[in-house]
């Protein structure tokens, strides 16, 4: 245990900055990051069939581009050997990876509860006042006032 604590606490030299733990982090938090800026981005437009998945989406990429961007700021230290305050330490990106889980975790768990419970809640809205009745007396002719308004000035 005193080997793993020691690994944790201690910042990686020159040579150890692409080790296994580096490239898995690399891969992991880039293509996360990019894949959130894109889906909180235009991407979500193309993406999503209703509002309800629009706005779920764009939640869950904006809190994808903390976490990830969390974790690509350690792993910058970590690359740039600066260490202040110990940001430089594999402890940091260990717990980046923990606070990626829990959101994938979360994001899963609100797509299977909530998401259909809203979009349940929209639609029923949306039975009891159907918009294509909205649209018939729609013309495009200027609107006409019987009683003029007028205001006295005194």
């Amino acid at each position: 245990m005193e080997s793993l604590w020691t690994w944790l606490r201690t910042p990686p030299g020159k040579d150890e900055v692409l080790d296994l733990f580096g490239v898995f982090c690399l891969l992991l938090l880039v293509p996360g990051f990019v894949v959130s800026a894109y889906l909180a981005g235009a991407g979500a437009d193309r993406l999503a069939k209703d509002p309800v998945q629009l706005t779920g989406i764009r939640h869950w990429a904006s809190i994808g581009l903390w976490l990830f961007g969390a974790g690509i700021f350690f792993f910058g230290v970590r690359v740039l050997q600066i260490n202040p305050l110990s940001f430089g330490e594999p402890i940091w990106l260990l717990g980046s990876i923990v606070a990626i889980l829990v959101g994938v975790a979360r994001c899963i768990d609100w797509w299977r509860t909530v998401y259909p419970a809203a979009l349940a809640r929209r639609d029923r809205a949306g039975t009891l006042y159907p918009f294509t009745d909205l649209g018939n007396d729609v013309s495009n002719s200027p609107s006409r006032k019987a009683n003029p308004e007028t205001t006295v000035g005194i």
